[in-house]
């Protein structure tokens, strides 16, 4: 499944760069997050708590920075195994960062593949999650950097 979306808001490139390159910050934008832990430049390893229909699922999952074209273009994969359902998932972000007089746009794309029987929870179930996912994805990174006293 692919989602795209774009966003501008009040901040420098090279701040949303900083943001979104850094694990830890990138994770209280990204839903789901409950923590994130950086290995090494281009590795990280996060807890994840989705909610779908009727539960949570909890995943541990591993990370990685694909490619970095500071301070404007990023590639990252997010893949892991769920604890309580048979399956994996993988999710591909791609980000461009367009400077529009002091604001940034954030242009983004989404690939997410669900495998085994967590893609079993049905396509339509898993395209109103994804949606969710980009709509809370936007809401988080416009809430950060459009905060009045966030410096």
């Amino acid at each position: 499944m692919k989602l795209k979306g774009a966003i501008t808001v009040n901040a420098s490139q090279e701040e949303v760069w900083r943001m979104f390159i850094d694990p830890t910050q990138f994770s209280k934008v990204m839903p789901g997050f409950e923590k994130a832990r950086q290995l090494d430049d281009t590795h990280y390893e996060a807890i994840l708590a989705v909610k779908v229909p009727f539960m949570t699922i909890r995943s541990k999952a591993k990370g990685t920075i694909l490619e970095a074209q500071k301070p404007r273009h990023l590639v990252g994969e997010l893949s892991g195994d769920p604890h309580s359902v048979s399956g994996s998932f993988r999710n591909r972000v791609t980000i461009d960062l367009v400077p529009i007089n002091n604001k940034t746009k954030i242009v983004y794309t989404m690939e997410i593949t669900m495998l085994g029987r967590l893609a079993g929870v049905g396509e339509t179930v898993a395209g109103l999650i994804a949606h969710k996912f980009s709509k809370e994805f936007t809401d988080n990174v416009t809430k950060l950097f459009n905060k009045p006293n966030r410096r």
